[in-house]
């Protein structure tokens, strides 16, 4: 174990609300990280009936609050409030701002929150980016807009700056946007042991009956993943392939749509929608093959599991493809919204077992190389902390 090296107070603003569940891998990671600081308090983005308690404790020197907000629209003048609170009541010692760092879990909403928590004590700004917002397809409302000339003008002003992939480290690079901190590249670690022991889940097959060779998806159901293309896919290799099952845990704004969608192609007896599942890497065990057809993503934690489960691997040019995945190698990468593209390599591994298991194997193993032990992690994102206290000046 890495003993704590230092006295350095975090205030973090997040959205996690699996904090509130003090059992999550996200709290026993946080818990984690507090033995390696002075202390650690966490605001999250939470409506009042997300969450009945206005503070608990994780651990022994890291707290939890919600904003308790009473709409959405509440969280970043709620979350202000409370922050400002927080350094005030439990007394984070901000005379000594090399000792206090303010930290953002992305450049957007929670970003503005440190930012203007940060200012008004004078205190370092780190932000994490976990999202490619840089994409081309990023920007779909006046929302989504709104996000992009934000973090265009926060990160500028940060101290220290985490990102989840290279993609995004490489896309804040050829930018123009001026950063004064360097770009700490620290993927979103993955629990392999956790992974590791979840038992296969039964009952795919017998869901989709007359389906064997059946290919999952593990995707929020919204229009950026573009599971449209998915069963476009599908009514494709079904008139030649009639026993290709697609089954898709998630759930969405797009459930209904993409329902009626799948009838209108008479793909009833081969799309299964599971919902919302907890177990999805029991799924991933069972499945013949995975699919991300997204139009863009910042890390692809969902096919990093796909590659621990064994599971050979068609993906969208996204997230970690470039990086991990590398095409026709690994696993079989193609443009976003190219869906001959992906119809043709689904059918390569559908006719060609031995390639299936090859491209699998070589996943499995690059996957595994690519994730950092625990302690590992932990050390390099406490780092990155210090880091931001370091290089620290005022945030302006």
């Amino acid at each position: 174990m890495i003993k704590n090296s230092n006295g350095i107070k975090v205030l973090t603003i997040g959205t996690d609300r699996s904090l509130f569940n003090p059992e999550s891998a996200v709290s026993r990671r946080v818990i984690e990280y507090g033995q390696k600081m002075g202390e650690l308090h966490i605001v999250v983005f939470a409506t009042s009936h997300m969450s009945q308690v206005t503070c608990h404790k994780l651990g022994g020197n890291v707290w939890v609050y919600p904003t308790n907000s009473i709409s959405r629209w509440m969280y970043v003048p709620d979350a202000i409030r409370l922050g400002k609170k927080i350094i005030g009541n439990w007394k984070l010692e901000i005379e000594n701002s090399r000792n206090v760092v303010v930290s953002s879990q992305d450049p957007f909403e929670c970003g503005f929150v440190g930012w203007r928590i940060a200012r008004a004590y004078h205190l370092p700004l780190h932000l994490q980016v976990h999202t490619d917002f840089l994409s081309p397809y990023f920007i779909t409302s006046t929302l989504q807009r709104i996000r992009v000339l934000l973090a265009r003008w926060l990160l500028p002003r940060a101290t220290g700056i985490r990102v989840v992939s290279q993609r995004i480290a490489d896309s804040l690079r050829d930018s123009g946007i001026q950063l004064r901190a360097r770009v700490q590249v620290l993927p979103i670690r993955v629990d392999m042991e956790a992974l590791q022991a979840t038992p296969v889940s039964s009952g795919l097959k017998s869901r989709l009956p007359g389906c064997t060779f059946i290919i999952l998806m593990a995707s929020r159901l919204s229009k950026e993943k573009r599971i449209d293309d998915a069963l476009s896919i599908m009514s494709h290799l079904v008139a030649d392939h009639p026993y290709v099952g697609l089954a898709i845990a998630g759930d969405g704004p797009e459930k209904l749509r993409l329902k009626h969608m799948a009838r209108r192609l008479g793909l009833e007896r081969h799309v299964l929608f599971l919902g919302q599942q907890k177990m999805v890497f029991g799924l991933m065990k069972s499945a013949q093959c995975f699919l991300s057809t997204s139009e863009y993503e910042g890390y692809g934690m969902s096919i990093v599991e796909a590659g621990l489960a064994h599971l050979p691997v068609v993906a969208t040019d996204v997230g970690i493809a470039g990086e991990v995945l590398v095409n026709r190698v690994n696993a079989y990468v193609c443009p976003v919204g190219d869906t001959l593209c992906m119809v043709s390599h689904i059918r390569t591994l559908i006719s060609h077992n031995t390639e299936r298991m090859l491209i699998a194997d070589r996943l499995y193993t690059d996957v595994s190389a690519h994730i950092p032990s625990y302690d590992t992690y932990v050390a390099e994102y406490v780092k990155g902390i210090e880091d931001t206290v370091k290089n620290s000046g005022i945030v302006e």
